[in-house]
């Protein structure tokens, strides 16, 4: 376990005693909070680890204990002797920044005047933290070494330096603050000033703001005169109520020129943006006489702004609005209908791509005099937005619509009706290849559709020719590659025969037989009950040929079946000196008589006996017995 002794001290350069009259930024002090200290280990040792975790928050003084400022930093000891000197909030190398939910600098957090907003991590829930006088800031530092977090506690206390204290005073003028004084900027400069309080420019000034005080000199600032005189302006721009003519006057060119009032046009400059909404423009108001050409721009109508009651009936004329001013949000929902606009007044260039609503449409306001030809391209029209009841039936015609701009996107599902289509209008030209879908399409009649609907005969007409004759709903087979087929029921198990004239139902032929099926038994193959059938036997993969010779005998091995299933070639020993030469088992005549013979078998080298044999005879004279 890790101890700290000694102690820690927090140090910061954003309290600075400087005098009143200094002229000094925040930008032009160093920042960050001086972080000063020495942690020894248990047994003595300073901590000189290489690579030492460091968690510094600055927190609010309450139990809320907002973090109002958070930092990590990784600290090579090595050789430091456990002494640590850094400062949180300087941007030092190896220092990362946790965000703590607001933007405030670091000298911002210390200062106890307004809320700190947006925090994010309070021990109470809260969200921010609103400092009083007096408020200091604690300081909570926990290092990690390894597997091991040590935490300093308690916390430190954040104090001013006692020079500090009086760094209040420096941003103060004889007690008063910046907020009390008027602050310079590019437009309020102390020329500016001192020429608007001179005794003429000041006095013309009052007049203004108080009506019942005495007229000041005529042309001060274009205060009015009483007596119309023709004193010529100090310069232009200058303006003036004269009581003589009761008029407004500005001066022009070194005369004083009357403010014309009255039916003139009012032009895109004269209008500030988004100034004009619903609320402002009387019901019929707006016709085509009051409206400059082009002034019209979207950034001169509120959204909402344009209903219907507040045009004048063909009012809307091509050259009133600019080009790409008509967006959906400067309409109100239904607010443009057929009479409100004049025919061929809009065009492609008038609409923002993709501005066009169906709500923004009254029910069949589209007609095909309102639409200057090939304007309505795939980018003027908001995706699913051309619905059944904002087209007048019959006024799509060819020429609207831009060649391969009825794509898919741009229909609601079941919208194309017979009704909305004029005859023959729809053309290849006009919709992109793969764009009609099953879906897009509620009906086609037949007035619709020229030509033939090739791989489809569920809407044909009339009788059919042939060898298949009748109406749609009632076909019939008569023929069969031209040839007839009888009209007569077929019975069970009939088969279709030609008879030399037609085809007749009749039974087919059958030659007789007994044989069903063949089955084969062990030791064989094939056998069935239709068709060509063969058996035979099983390969027992004992080879064709002669087996055993003068040296050789063979000895076979019969399986149940009674097949030879293997053989294999037995040597015979060498012939028996004491059997006359003779092999195992030969047997001979070994003597022989008049009358009989001996019959001598060679066993396993000994010559044996096997018996005599009457031969039938007599002896010939010739001593062989026969």
């Amino acid at each position: 376990m890790l101890s700290i002794r000694s102690t820690l001290e927090i140090t910061t350069a954003l309290l600075l005693a400087v005098p009143a009259w200094a002229q000094m930024s925040v930008s032009e002090v160093p920042q960050g909070l001086t972080i000063q200290g020495r942690i020894i280990q248990p047994d003595g040792l300073p901590l000189e680890d290489s690579n030492v975790h460091f968690n510094i928050k600055v927190l609010s003084p309450g139990a809320e204990a907002c973090v109002l400022f958070e930092e990590n930093r990784v600290v090579n000891m090595t050789n430091s002797k456990g002494v640590i000197n850094f400062a949180i909030g300087a941007g030092e190398a190896g220092a990362t920044v946790v965000p703590a939910g607001h933007t405030l600098p670091l000298h911002k957090i210390l200062k106890n005047s307004g809320t700190i907003a947006g925090l994010a991590s309070c021990a109470g829930g809260q969200t921010s933290y609103a400092p009083n006088a007096g408020d200091s800031r604690k300081v909570r530092v926990t290092f990690t070494v390894g597997s091991e977090t040590v935490a300093l506690s308690p916390d430190f206390d954040l104090r001013s330096v006692p020079y500090a204290m009086e760094s209040e005073n420096a941003v103060a003028l004889e007690g008063k603050k910046a907020a009390d004084f008027i602050q310079a900027s590019a437009n309020v400069t102390q020329n500016r000033v001192e020429t608007l309080l001179l005794p003429a420019n000041f006095d013309g000034l009052l007049a203004l703001l108080n009506p019942s005080a005495s007229s000041p000199t005529t042309g001060s600032i274009g205060i009015p005169s009483s007596d119309g005189t023709a004193t010529a302006p100090v310069r232009d721009g200058l303006m003036r109520y004269d009581e003589a003519t009761q008029t407004v006057q500005v001066s022009i060119g070194g005369t004083w020129q009357n403010v014309v009032t009255g039916n003139t046009g009012v032009g895109s400059s004269n209008i500030e943006d988004g100034s004009v909404g619903s609320a402002d423009i009387a019901d019929n108001a707006i016709s085509g006489g009051k409206i400059l050409n082009n002034a019209v721009t979207t950034d001169k109508l509120a959204d909402e702004s344009v209903t219907s009651d507040k045009l004048m009936n063909n009012s809307v004329t091509n050259g009133k609005i600019a080009d790409g001013a008509i967006t959906f949000n400067k309409i109100a929902n239904g607010a443009i209908s057929t009479i409100k606009i004049v025919d061929g007044a809009v065009n492609s260039a008038k609409i923002l791509d993709g501005s066009i609503a169906t709500a923004d449409l009254a029910n069949s306001a589209v007609t095909t005099a309102k639409i200057a030809d090939s304007n309505i391209t795939t980018a003027k029209i908001a995706d699913q937005n051309v619905t059944t009841a904002k087209i007048a039936d019959s006024n799509i015609t060819t020429a609207k619509i831009a060649d391969q701009n009825v794509t898919t996107a741009k229909i609601a599902d079941g919208n194309v009706t017979t009704a909305k289509i004029a005859d023959a209008n729809v053309t290849t030209a006009k919709i992109a290849d793969g764009n009609v879908t099953d879906a897009k399409i509620a009906s086609v009649s037949g007035s619709k559709v020229t030509g033939n609907i090739p791989g489809n005969a569920a809407g044909f007409y009339g009788a059919l020719a042939g060898d298949v004759v009748g109406g749609q709903s009632g076909t019939t087979v008569q023929r069969m590659q031209g040839r007839w087929v009888a009209n007569v029921n077929p019975g069970v198990g009939q088969v279709l025969k030609w008879d030399g004239g037609q085809w007749v139902p009749q039974t087919d032929n059958n030659s007789g037989g007994t044989i069903t099926s063949v089955s084969v038994g062990p030791g064989m193959w094939g056998g069935g009950s239709s068709g060509g059938v063969s058996i035979g036997l099983n390969n027992t993969g004992v080879g064709a040929g002669w087996y055993g010779n003068g040296s050789y005998v063979p000895q076979f091995y019969v399986d149940a079946s009674g097949r030879i299933t293997a053989v294999n070639n037995v040597a015979v020993n060498a012939g028996y000196a004491s059997c006359g030469g003779n092999l195992h088992g030969r047997a001979w005549i070994s003597s022989s008589g008049c009358s009989s013979a001996t019959i001598a078998q060679c066993v396993n080298g000994s010559t044996v006996t096997v018996g005599t044999f009457s031969t039938g005879g007599s002896c010939d004279g010739d001593g062989d017995g026969f």
